[in-house]
Formats: structure tokens, C-alpha cells, sequence
């Protein structure tokens, strides 16, 4: 008899070929992909151009309607917080998502009899189905990511209050990064600290690799050429795409050629193309949009320098751990990432990747000049290194530790096997 798990979440692929970023569909399909006897189900908002249930790879997805009429949900993708400070008003769906995840949740349970619930996100997931795991006997698990839970310190006493009664009824809780287990753990006593500390495990997401079957060799770079940069992520101010700017513009007013091929899209594409033309580097970045798959890693491959410039925002949105990090890592490009990243949980500065302190323009700078000095010889190093560390977040390997961790221990007595 197989063993049926829900994923329930807020972000995920609206269609194929969706923009959207897809690591929980991803997880999915590589969680049936190695646990066959697992049947698994997730459970996402719908939105207008998606389907309300379909099959993709043996994982079975669902999509509930949060508003109505359907058309004017606007809430979720492609995320909820930046949604609402884009247009406070629809803070007014937030009540509605919270009512249909968790019906929709209830509804699930009843007709599929699920051995386990995993929530992705504190807020709303991990409130939601808490109520309908605990109503009907089922273990619940959670993965946290950046700031889904710090940011109900926001809503007084209620979201504090929140926090306290329901993170220690999880089975057990995964954090993308150790920024935001800290947060997590900073709403609790010493006491409550360590029983919770005990119940989670830092784990970031993993990575799908898709090299392109055949990579276009790369000339490599002087000081007297143009450094090629990369960035790969969605155009949000915790993506710290000022600070990269910023930093061209810099080393280009001191006679160092660089050429970025920004990948991406989002909420600051606008503002973005105007900071580009007042530093007058229009001939140097390149808005190539949403790329996927194996174009996607083409660019990674063909790069001298993948630059990750993450920040924590002014109200504290922030990264986990980013999985183009891990990506670019694992398709064996030389990368630097800012100490906001999440970086520092996975990379050594100097072997795996380049450290620079976040929203600073000037050490991201020197990071360039330094790189464009940098003997061939050194650069292949860091990446072959990077390489070798990327390679272990894997799906293939990453799966195991997520299954390990946040499903197999809850289900028949830790066996698995039913």
C-alpha cells in the first residue's frame, strides 16, 4: 500500500515552463523519483492561468481558488509578502488565502487519508494545516524559508503568540539557512530553545542540474578585458541589484571592462533599467529575462564571475540560501556572495566562493578587480572546488536528507514501509 504524503505550499510553477521559482515542485517529483511507494500530493493556491488538479511525473497537484472571482487573485504569486507591498489592498485576501489553505487542506485529508502533512513556510502553510493535522492524528513537518516566521514579530502579541504555541508541535522543522532558524528560535526561552533546537535541522534546498550537452569554450579573461558577471534571481530589493550596479559603474570609472547578463525578472525590472542608464552602463548589462533549464546553465557556465549580492531588507525580508547559489556552485563557476546571502552556511571564502560584505558597493568592487587579477590557475581552483562542494546539494543527494529528516522517522514507526 503506498504511503501518501501532502506538501502544502504558497509558491510554485503555475504551468510548465513557468517562471516561478520551483524548488518545492522540484523536491516533489525527485521525492517520488526515489521513493516510489511514496504517493505524493501537493497542495498550492491556484491562480488564473493554472489548472485546478493535474499530473506531473506521478506527483499529483491540487490548486485551490482563494478569492473571486478568480481572476482578481493577485496575493501569492510570485510572492506573497512583495505582492503586498506592492499594493497594501491586498492584504485584504490574506484572510480568505488562510481560510481555503486550511478547508482545502481538510478537504484533502478526507479524501486521500495522508500519512503525513510537510508544510513549506510558516505563514500561512504551516498555521493552516497545523489545525487539520492535529484534528485528524496526522505527524506534521515544516520548512522554513527566510523570513516566514521573523515576520510575524510585525502583528503584536498575536504573532509572537502564534510562534510560541505552534512551532513546538511540529515533528520536526528544517531551515533553508541558519539566519532564519536563529529568528526562529530568538521568540523562545532557553529552555524552549534547546527542545526546539534538538527538532531542527539547518537543510537548504537542492539543486536540478541541467548542463547544456555541449559548453562553448570560454577565452580566458585579463585585466585588460571585459569581466563577464552573472545574476541569476528575481529583480527584488533583497536581491541587492543596486549594489551590483553600483559596484560596476565603479570599476568601470577606473578602466576595468565588465559586462553583465542580468537573468530575471520581477517587481524593480522598471527601476532597475533606469539606475543602469543614469550610471550609463547600458552597454554593459544585458536584461535577458526568465531563463530556464539548460540555457540557464549555458550562462552559468560560460561566465567568469556569478555574483550574488543579497541583502536583509529594511523590514527584514531576507534569503535562506538561494538556490542559484547552489546551482552556479554546481555547474563549477567562480562565484562571490554577500555575508546576507545565506552564503557563509555552505562556502569557505577563498576556497569555495568569494565572501563581501552586503550593501557595500566599494567591497564588491574589489571583489571584481580582485577576480580580474586573479591567475587562471587560482580561479580554476575555487571553482573546481566549488564544484566538488555544490555537487552534494544535488536533488539526487539532497532527497535522502530530506526524506531522513522530515518524513521517514513519522511514518510506521520510522521504517517507512508500509
Amino acid at each position: 500500500m503506498a504511503i501518501k504524503i501532502l506538501i502544502c505550499a504558497s509558491t510554485f510553477p503555475r504551468f510548465k515552463e513557468d517562471g516561478m521559482v520551483d524548488f518545492v515542485w522540484q523536491q516533489a517529483r525527485y521525492l517520488k523519483k526515489h521513493y516510489s511507494h511514496f504517493e505524493v500530493h501537493v497542495l498550492v493556491p491556484h491562480a488564473p492561468e493554472s489548472l485546478k488538479h493535474e499530473v506531473w511525473e506521478g506527483v499529483h497537484i491540487h490548486r485551490y481558488t482563494y478569492f473571486k472571482p478568480e481572476s482578481a487573485q493577485s496575493l501569492v504569486y510570485p510572492a506573497i509578502w512583495p505582492n503586498i507591498k506592492e499594493n497594501p489592498f491586498r492584504l485584504l485576501q490574506v484572510p480568505f488565502l488562510l481560510l481555503s489553505c486550511y478547508l482545502a487542506t481538510k478537504r484533502l485529508v478526507k479524501t486521500y487519508n495522508f500519512d503525513l502533512i510537510y508544510s513549506h513556510w510558516f505563514t500561512p502553510q504551516g498555521l493552516m494545516c497545523n489545525k487539520v493535522a492535529r484534528d485528524n492524528n496526522i505527524p506534521h513537518t515544516l520548512t522554513s524559508h527566510a523570513a516566514d516566521i521573523i515576520i510575524l514579530k510585525k502583528i503584536p502579541w498575536l504573532g509572537p503568540f502564534l510562534v510560541k504555541r505552534i512551532i513546538p508541535q511540529f515533528k520536526a522543522i528544517s531551515f533553508a539557512g541558519s539566519r532564519g532558524r536563529d529568528q526562529a528560535l530568538a521568540f523562545f526561552n532557553d529552555e524552549q530553545q534547546t527542545a526546539i533546537a534538538d527538532n531542527s535541522q539547518v537543510l537548504p534546498m537542492g539543486v536540478d542540474l541541467q548542463l547544456p550537452e555541449q559548453q562553448i569554450p570560454k577565452p580566458e579573461t585579463t585585466i585588460g578585458e571585459s569581466l563577464k558577471l552573472l545574476f541569476v534571481g528575481r529583480l527584488a530589493e533583497k536581491k541587492g541589484i543596486t549594489f551590483l550596479l553600483n559596484a560596476m559603474a565603479q570599476v568601470k570609472a577606473k578602466g576595468l571592462s565588465v559586462h553583465l547578463d542580468l537573468l530575471g525578472d520581477g517587481p524593480l525590472l522598471d527601476t532597475i533599467q533606469k539606475q543602469v542608464k543614469a550610471l550609463n552602463l547600458d552597454n554593459d548589462v544585458n536584461f535577458q529575462g526568465f531563463v530556464n533549464g539548460q540555457e540557464k546553465f549555458r550562462f552559468i557556465q560560460n561566465t567568469d564571475l556569478f555574483v550574488l549580492p543579497s541583502i536583509v531588507t529594511a523590514d527584514g525580508d531576507a534569503e535562506g540560501l538561494p538556490v542559484s547559489l547552489l546551482e552556479a556552485m554546481s555547474a563549477g563557476a567562480l562565484c562571490c556572495a554577500s555575508d546576507e546571502s545565506g552564503a557563509p552556511d555552505i562556502i569557505d571564502d577563498g576556497e569555495t566562493a568569494l565572501l563581501f560584505k552586503a550593501k557595500s558597493s566599494d567591497a564588491l568592487a574589489a571583489i571584481f578587480q580582485q577576480v580580474a587579477k586573479m591567475p587562471e590557475v587560482q580561479r580554476q581552483q575555487i571553482a573546481k572546488q566549488a564544484k566538488a562542494a555544490g555537487e552534494s546539494f544535488l536533488w539526487d543527494n539532497m532527497i535522502h536528507q530530506h526524506a531522513e529528516f522530515l518524513i521517514l522517522p513519522f511514518i510506521n514507526g520510522g521504517t517507512g514501509v508500509k
